[in-house]
């Protein structure tokens, strides 16, 4: 059995102090079941990408993927809101619920990670993680969790007693030097291991299980193995929680990185092939949706208007009338009527019983993105 670490006492406390990366004594072992899903992972990475690379407006998509994957990611914690309630907060601020900030936060921390590695070309170290962390804690926790600071106590998780916080900071710098300069392992395996170490670390007092699965997306793009972050492997990790914890687990108390890897990969390999299949059934939504527009005498005068609607239902599945005429630059009843058309189509739906300032749902979009395409694998 691999040895993936000591044990260190301090007063009444046992510590668990993991070693460095890569695994050791033995070498992890890329073979077998582990070698064949990994081929099949970068094979189904590949075609996400190629398809990513076809999209005339990748943007548009980024964002409610990144939006799904803040939710997933967040009810793994316990942490619990809809994809509707996320799109309608800044429209009904006073119905705003602190979980469904957190899962804002959470968008707004990826995008903060995001611009420092590609725009300011920063390796994946401290201080992108400390902001990232940052940016997820704030609004929500305040300062209990202490946004943008790895902790200054000891935690315990469950029977796991994380490193003490002395060590934090070197430890954090090793597994730094394993994600930037480490070149003995594939990078979709180093992810995978940066993950699992990251997790027995659990360098903050919380968000560590948001940051650590936040860490494998980044790894990912940094690495080109995948275009934008479009996959959500915490839906993977959500429907098999159980295995999920017993997997990270078992890489501490039996070395078992192997087993941890092949979990891991089949995560990946079925996210990659769940975003593959939802952005193709949405790509032909839109598609279709087109069609019906050119051959609906509704919008004979306002086609082009009904098309930059459209599009801005696929940022936006959510709105108000104020809200698509201010985007649009029309009148209000020229949007209201953009909106009655497409009710009549069939393409929206009013989910609001005031009088005024209604909201309207793209449903047949919001219902791709929370469709369980891993049943049907």
């Amino acid at each position: 059995m691999r040895k993936t670490g000591y044990y260190e006492a301090l007063g009444d406390t046992s510590y668990f102090i993991p070693y460095s990366l890569p695994p050791k004594d033995p070498k992890i072992d890329i073979s077998g079941e582990l070698a064949l899903l990994y081929g099949e992972s970068m094979h189904r990475l590949g075609l996400l990408s190629e398809m990513a690379e076809r999209l005339p407006d990748l943007n548009r998509f980024i964002k409610a993927y990144v939006i799904k994957e803040a939710l997933l990611s967040s009810a793994i914690e316990g942490i619990h809101t809809t994809i509707q309630e996320v799109y309608t907060q800044s429209l009904e601020p006073n119905k705003a619920k602190k979980e469904t900030q957190l899962v804002l936060n959470y968008t707004v921390s990826l995008e903060l990670a995001l611009k420092l590695i590609e725009e300011e070309s920063l390796p994946i170290v401290s201080r992108v993680i400390l902001s990232s962390h940052e940016a997820l804690m704030r609004l929500g926790e305040g300062d209990q969790a202490s946004p943008g600071q790895y902790r200054k106590q000891a935690v315990r998780v469950g029977e796991h007693v994380p490193p003490p916080a002395s060590q934090v900071i070197e430890l954090m710098s090793e597994l730094e030097k394993f994600i930037n300069t480490d070149q003995s392992l594939p990078p979709l395996i180093q992810a995978g291991l940066a993950h699992v170490q990251f997790e027995i670390i659990h360098p903050f007092l919380d968000g560590n299980g948001r940051i650590g699965r936040l860490l494998i997306v980044l790894m990912l793009i940094k690495h080109r193995l995948l275009l934008a972050p479009i996959i959500y492997p915490s839906y993977f990790f959500k429907k098999n929680h159980a295995e999920y914890y017993q997997r990270l687990d078992a890489v501490r108390t039996k070395g078992d990185f192997e087993g941890w890897i092949v979990f891991y990969l089949e995560a990946i390999r079925e996210s990659a092939h769940d975003a593959y299949q939802r952005v193709k059934d949405i790509e032909k939504l839109e598609k279709d949706i087109r069609k019906k527009i050119k051959s609906s005498p509704s919008f004979q005068r306002t086609q082009e208007s009904a098309f930059q609607a459209l599009n801005y239902l696929f940022q936006k599945p959510i709105m108000s009338i104020s809200d698509l005429a201010s985007h649009l630059g029309k009148s209000y009843n020229t949007s209201h009527h953009l909106i009655s058309s497409f009710i009549e189509l069939g393409f929206l739906e009013e989910i609001s019983e005031q009088k005024r300032h209604k909201l309207f749902r793209f449903s047949l979009y919001l219902n791709l993105l929370e469709k369980d395409y891993l049943n049907n694998l």
